[in-house]
């Protein structure tokens, strides 16, 4: 048991028990009746130490940090943002800047005798600007939507709504259908009018939805002024004047708004814009000052201090699984190890690259104590049928034991079509009774992409890990942490941006998505372009540790790191940059491009971890072992 030890004056000690004074805080003043000498001290290290232990327990708070912020003059109501340009919104002007220099590219202003008086706000979707628009204040009210033409503001088009009480003020696109604001002001009882309208795609009103009070508050004496649909599938709104966003739930069925969080953000509030080309990366404007605010989601133990530095020595004879010769499955690639450890031997499940390009997943054998010598078989299953989510490819195998008659191997499916991210439609599963002998489950994946612009798996997704935990009424649920693909493009940051999401359910088929816990940092060179493939271990104390490859430009390609969490939701960084790096390109070798894909396992106070090259694994795959025992488990 750890004691304080104090000496008095009269030379007489007090041995305090920490967990006494932990749990009996008002019991302590027995201690300044009996000992009144210098004993204030005492009771401020428990004060202190109380507050540590309360502020460790606390769940993080999520936020806003900003990244930068440019002048803009027209930067008074709102600003839209697409994959290259950011639009600034006063009442009858519109200009584009370019986002990387913040140079202006085009204006719009409006012609004198112009219907449009008073813009609100903007965004950019379907390949065009669609602004919220009311004729405030002139009476009788009218609200319109204008649209325009991104590259050119070229004014497109007038959109009417019979609405002549409450005043659009932000318009957003989800989930295939619009969304649209009506906002009222004055006293509190005509703010609470105000309310959100669900449209279809040919604009009829479907279901609306007011604001709960907690919120409505908050705007008096205004009302809302700006609102957008964030990665996750939360609405973000803000008032007119405070630093604040508010975020809400919508239900199922019409009604009230669900007030999840308030989040502290340096802007001032009006119109806010996620963009939808950068996940997690949201724009919002300072009124008085005339300038826009870059702004990126985070939570207040992000960048804390990492509790374990794991250092790792590479196998002397890596590659231990180099490509086998021609004619084999594993021809050309070995890639996207996962390893499972049975007794005294590994079984390693892997990805192997054929000489036609085909990708299916085998599994090798070796002995704890002989790590080079490997035994391989043949495909475990074949690829898909033609036009199925995994025609082509069968990749980045996860294989667990769900049951002791069941396994499941979860394996990411490459279509053949599309381009880049996008042609990875799903993650599928192939079932086994000994972990030896494999069938596919299904034609079709059980974990799909979105295809919701602006979602952290849009596109595609890609493997990670899955493993069982309890919660804290004592049940338990499976977490999936996979790869989430946003974005295709030309820009190294649309074609390789990646996210890792976690999904939950209760057989290890059906999937409830929970979206993204992290994203890549665009602060720190070596993960600033995407973070992916997440490996994820829980401690024997509950906490959880993850490793990840991570895409940045210092390499262009891959490098692996580590990330730390207490619920497996919120992750620490490290505060440095550079504190989460664990594994990096290295030498004129097998590894000198890139390192990925790891696979960890625990061994005692020892890790293993496994990882492929060069080419995502053209050169094979390697293991190394961390050098310092883990004192913390």
């Amino acid at each position: 048991m750890e004691r304080l030890i104090f000496a008095g004056e009269d030379q007489c000690e007090i041995k305090v028990e920490l967990i006494y004074l932990y749990c009996h805080f008002d019991q302590a003043e027995v201690l300044l009746k009996k000992f009144p000498i210098r004993c204030c001290w005492v009771m401020t290290f428990i004060f202190f130490s109380q507050i540590a232990s309360t502020q460790a327990a606390q769940k993080p708070e999520r936020g806003f940090r900003e990244l930068n912020r440019l002048k803009a003059p027209e930067a008074h109501q709102a600003v839209a943002v697409d994959e290259t340009s950011f639009y600034t919104i006063s009442s009858r002007e519109v200009a584009r800047y370019d986002k990387t220099s913040g140079k202006q590219l085009t204006k719009w202003t409006g012609p004198k005798d112009s219907h449009i008086r008073h813009l609100n706000s903007g965004i950019v979707t379907g390949g065009k600007l669609y602004c919220a628009h009311s004729n405030w204040p002139q009476n009788p009210l009218k609200n319109t939507i204008e649209v325009f033409k991104p590259e050119s503001l070229e004014h497109l088009e007038t959109l009417t709504f019979p609405e002549t009480a409450g005043a659009i003020n932000w318009v957003d696109h989800r989930g295939g259908k619009w969304w649209v604001c009506y906002a009222f002001y004055g006293q509190i009882e005509n703010v609470r009018k105000t309310r959100i309208v669900r449209y279809d795609e040919n604009w009829q009103p479907e279901a609306e939805w007011t604001f709960p009070d907690s919120v409505v508050k908050r705007f008096l004496p205004n009302s809302n002024s700006g609102g957008a649909f964030g990665p996750n599938g939360l609405l973000y709104a803000t008032g007119h004047d405070h630093g604040e966003v508010y975020v809400l739930r919508i239900p199922d069925t019409p009604g009230i708004l669900e007030h999840v969080e308030t989040l502290s953000a340096p802007i001032a509030g009006q119109g806010i814009a996620w963009d939808q080309s950068d996940i997690g990366t949201c724009f919002g404007i300072i009124r008085r000052s005339k300038e826009v605010v870059k702004l990126r989601l985070t939570h207040s133990a992000e960048f804390s201090e990492l509790r374990d530095r794991i250092q790792w020595k590479r196998e002397a004879q890596n590659p231990i699984l180099p490509p086998r010769a021609a004619g084999n499955f594993d021809s050309t690639r070995c890639m996207n190890p996962w390893v499972v450890r049975q007794n005294d031997q590994y079984h390693l499940f892997y990805a192997g690259g054929d000489d036609h390009s085909q990708h299916r997943i085998g599994m090798a054998t070796a002995n704890v104590d002989a790590i080079t010598e490997w035994k391989r078989g043949d495909p475990l299953f074949e690829k898909g049928m033609s036009g199925s989510f995994d025609a082509r490819w069968c990749v980045l195998p996860h294989a667990i034991r769900m049951a002791d008659d069941r396994w499941h191997l979860y394996y990411t499916g490459n279509s053949g079509q599309g381009t880049g991210l996008s042609s990875f439609p799903g993650i599928g599963v192939a079932t086994s009774v000994d972990g030896k002998n494999w069938s596919r489950f299904s034609h079709q994946p059980v974990l799909p992409r979105s295809g919701e612009p602006g979602s952290p798996d849009a596109i595609g997704v890609a493997g990670g890990s899955v493993l069982k935990v309890e919660r804290s009424d004592g049940t338990t649920e499976w977490r999936f942490y996979y790869t989430g693909c946003p974005t295709t493009g030309k820009a190294h940051l649309l074609n390789q941006q990646k996210t890792i999401c976690l999904a939950v359910s209760e057989d290890g088929i059906h999937w409830d998505k929970r979206g993204a816990i992290m994203l890549r940092d665009p602060q720190r060179d070596y993960e600033n372009v995407g973070v992916a493939g997440p490996v994820v271990l829980q401690r024997d104390d509950g906490s959880f540790q993850m490793w990840y490859s991570a895409i940045g430009s210092r390499w262009g390609y891959y490098c692996i790191c580590y990330a730390e969490s207490d619920d497996g939701i919120y992750w620490t960084r490290g505060a440095h940059s550079g504190d989460n790096l664990q594994l990096t390109p290295t030498g004129s070798g097998w590894e000198s491009q890139m390192v990925e894909y790891p696979s960890v396992i625990r061994e005692g106070k020892q890790f293993r971890l496994f990882y492929c090259g060069n080419g995502y694994g053209r050169t094979g795959i390697g293991t190394a072992v961390s050098i310092e025992p883990d004192q913390n488990n």
